[in-house]
């Protein structure tokens, strides 16, 4: 009984750590993309062609 409960606890503790690396990892990608998307918004009117109108 015990040696089943320490694999148990075991397998959650190596499948907890794939989730935390998983979640580490989309957390960085969203972060880039908000970084990536602030800075074509600042550069945008800068590259866009100027209207007429101005």
């Amino acid at each position: 009984m015990v040696i089943k409960a320490r694999l148990i606890l075991a397998l959650v503790f190596l499948v907890l750590s794939v989730l935390v690396d998983f979640t580490s990892t989309i957390l960085s990608v969203l972060s880039d993309g908000v970084l990536v998307a602030v800075a074509v918004t600042l550069v945008w009117p800068i590259f866009k062609p100027a209207s007429k109108d101005q």
